[in-house]
Parts: C-alpha cells; sequence; structure tokens
C-alpha cells in the first residue's frame, strides 16, 4: 500500500494523540499540554534516550506497534525530521491498515500517541537524528504489541517543497 506522507498539523494528528509546537513565538507556556496516562498501577515511568540512522524516501513500514496502557511521547533532539505513521484499531484489537495516514513531522513537533494506537517504530529522515521517549512500562509483555504487516506501507514524501 502507497502512503503520501503529509506534513504534520495538530489538527490531522488529534485521533491519535497530541503535538506539541511552538505556535505563538515566545514567550510561551502550556500547562497540561498532553496526556501522559498511566493506566497500570505497576508500570513506572520509562524515560529513554535514542539515537537513529535515517531512512529516505520511499520508507518502506513492514510492522506497527502500541502501547495499551500508556501514552509514548517522543522528543526530537537537535532538528530531527521524523516520519509517524498510525492508524486506528478495528472492533477486533488489529490495525486498520486501510485508514493509515503517514506525517512527516519537523524536529520541533513533539509527538505524544494515545494509548492504544496503532503506529509505526519511531523513524529519522534524512540524517541521523535523536529523541527522549517517555512511556509507562511494567517489563512485561504487555508494554509494547507488535504486528507484522502482510503488506508494507511504501510511504512517499509530501509535495515537492513541503519538507
Amino acid at each position: 500500500m502507497i502512503l503520501q506522507a503529509v506534513p504534520l498539523t495538530p489538527e490531522l494528528f488529534e485521533p491519535y494523540g497530541q503535538i506539541l509546537m511552538a505556535k505563538n513565538g515566545l514567550p510561551e507556556r502550556l500547562v497540561w499540554a498532553a496526556n501522559i496516562d498511566n493506566r497500570r498501577p505497576e508500570a513506572q515511568g520509562n524515560l529513554t534516550f535514542m539515537s537513529l540512522e535515517p531512512e529516505q524516501y520511499p520508507v518502506k513500514v513492514d510492522e506497527l506497534e502500541r502501547h495499551r496502557f500508556s501514552h509514548q511521547v517522543f522528543v526530537p533532539l537537535e532538528g530531527t525530521n521524523h516520519l509517524v505513521v498510525v492508524c486506528p484499531t478495528k472492533n477486533d484489537g488489529f490495525p486498520d491498515t486501510e485508514k493509515a495516514i503517514a506525517f512527516h513531522a519537523t524536529g520541533g513537533q513533539t509527538v505524544n500517541y494515545n494509548a492504544n494506537v496503532w503506529h509505526a517504530p519511531r523513524m529519522v529522515l534524512h540524517n541521523p537524528g535523536s529523541f527522549i521517549m517517555l512511556r509507562w512500562d511494567a517489563d512485561t509483555d504487555a508494554d509494547t504489541e507488535f504486528v507484522s504487516l502482510k503488506q508494507p506501507f511504501i510511504v512517499e514524501p509530501p509535495g515537492k517543497g513541503l519538507y
């Protein structure tokens, strides 16, 4: 399945979570800017640093993941552009791949996935990049569920001049 990436906006991403980005210039402070729910009392905050090698368009996505009990926040460092691919959950609990959408995110956009949202693993675009990630984990298989896609997504870049 071919997906055409679109520029990431808070409005388009709203069904899947929150996007944190400067909107009105400085100074700006948004309190309670995103949900960071923990749905398991035994889970603890897991703050992770990650550095990744870049992907180049077209990007192949052959796996999705979700975190049923926790939101997951990715804060890009040093201007890291990144790819965000999401899809809703069907009634049977599996991803509704027919409704998948791909977003091209800039290094100034923090992504907060709602709990139980299917999404592609973190991917950086163009250059190596780093993130801070926050999720609630209990060191069990329920922390992260993975599903392999029978038909991978091929993500094409946004229209010329948009990234």
